[in-house]
């Protein structure tokens, strides 16, 4: 629409210019026969005048331009009169110079109207590229924005890798500790053999974990109404109050203090793996003249096969009490908030210690990240998120998923372990059997050869 009124307004204009050169044009044109001058005929009376229009009636006048021509070669200098009039007058003093402004002054607004154009093209340019910035500036901040979600799952494995690591070190103190003990070791309860093993826990068992309700009462006496704690009453035989049922034990061994339920691991373990511990052997036997004697360091090589047998056994217990140990304090804020806001009141503190423990183990911090933490209703109403935290929980979630792979792929291992040496005791007989008749043929091949 703009487009036509700017064409009729040029066509208005280009019509208003060729009516004053027309207007203009006829004006010279009068003007130039009007000024014509005459030349008087000598019969003509009087003095002619100069100019043809004021030559009296009675005078034969005539223009001095036009004598002796017809009218075809009056005709041709009366045009040529109008072609110089309109060039010199017209074109050359009037139309040209002002063509001339008047290109001048086109040329200035084109100029100026171009200016104002690319002014317009740069501005288009400019707010293009501002929106572009402010769109990745949009989308960095909303991708990289992490939700609250996310930041549970860091918060929550702060201190996973030092509280791994201090479960190595109590399985490693509960194994160590009881191969010691069945190989007689000075620093044990046994180190005076089988007596002074039995006699250590008895009096352990009097002091600390005897019942006098057991055996219809009949341990009072033996107990002296109880000798210990009620909350510690058979804790050396009961796993499940011992160990199974807690996601953190209090045994902490980079310290030098000793908790009671380190205490009861031992005594735990002094149960159930090698009840009974090697026999004291004396030096005489093993040696005669200082020479080994073969036969009972035989049975002594016999002896500690069963105590290795009996360590890959213990060192099951000695991983679950490991894993169960207690984990550092660096996540341990941030795993109280995840247990307080599950169910319908949330858990004091009071409540979620005794429940997972002042520091999390390594063992309590999985349980929270693999199965606590999804049993939020919150976990699930925040995957209605940005796509970018979506994929971050995913990634998260992998990698958890792989650190409890690993877990039980540790856990296989100590189980095949532990299949190979039943399979191994399975066959000593039938091993035995095979070695007693291999020796006996070849004591007689020996015989037959003298």
């Amino acid at each position: 629409m703009q487009k036509k009124l700017r064409d009729l307004k040029l066509n208005h204009r280009l019509c208003l210019l060729s009516f004053i050169f027309i207007g203009v044009f006829s004006v010279a044109s009068l003007t130039s026969l009007r000024t014509a001058h005459a030349v008087c005929v000598p019969a003509c009376p009087g003095t002619c005048t100069t100019m043809v229009t004021e030559c009296s009636n009675g005078c034969s006048c005539f223009s001095e331009e036009g004598a002796g021509d017809n009218e075809d070669t009056h005709t041709d200098r009366i045009t040529d009169h109008y072609d110089d009039t309109l060039v010199q007058r017209l074109w050359l003093d009037r139309i040209r110079e002002n063509l001339r402004a008047a290109t001048a002054q086109l040329g200035a607004v084109a100029f100026h109207q171009v200016k104002a154009v690319g002014t317009f093209f740069d501005a288009k340019h400019q707010l293009e590229t501002q929106r572009l910035f402010q769109t990745l500036a949009a989308r960095a901040h909303k991708d990289y924005h992490p939700s609250e979600g996310l930041c549970e799952i860091g918060t929550s494995v702060r201190s996973l890798a030092a509280s791994n690591r201090n479960a190595d070190l109590t399985t490693g103190v509960i194994s160590n500790r009881a191969i010691d003990r069945q190989s007689l070791s000075k620093e044990t309860i046994s180190k005076e053999g089988q007596d002074s093993d039995d006699l250590s826990r008895l009096k352990q068992f009097i002091d600390f974990y005897c019942d006098p309700t057991d055996h219809a009462g009949n341990l009072n006496y033996l107990c002296l109404n109880g000798g210990g704690n009620a909350n510690t009453f058979n804790r050396d035989i009961n796993y499940t109050e011992t160990v199974g049922r807690h996601l953190t034990i209090d045994a902490d061994f980079l310290i030098a203090a000793n908790s009671d339920t380190e205490r009861d691991l031992f005594a735990l373990s002094n149960y159930l793996y090698a009840h009974n511990v090697m026999p004291t052997v004396g030096a005489s036997l093993l040696v005669t003249n200082n020479v080994p004697n073969e036969n009972a360091s035989t049975v002594y090589l016999d002896a500690r096969a069963l105590t290795a047998k009996r360590s890959v056994a213990v060192n099951s217990f000695a991983a679950i009490a490991g894993l169960k140990s207690k984990g550092e304090i660096g996540s341990q804020p941030f795993i109280y908030s995840i247990i307080r806001e599950m169910g319908d009141a949330p858990m004091t503190a009071l409540e979620i210690e005794k429940y997972i423990g002042d520091r999390p183990s390594y063992h309590a911090q999985m349980e929270v990240l693999t199965k606590k933490l999804r049993q939020n209703p919150l976990y699930y109403t925040e995957l209605y998120d940005k796509p970018a935290n979506v994929l971050r929980k995913d990634v998260t979630t992998q990698a958890i998923e792989l650190m409890q792979k690993r877990d039980i792929f540790r856990s296989l291992l100590r189980s095949e372990a532990i299949l190979s040496v039943m399979l191994e005791t399975a066959l000593m007989e039938e091993q035995d059997t095979v070695d007693n008749e291999i020796k006996k043929l070849k004591d007689e091949g020996i015989a037959r050869a003298f």
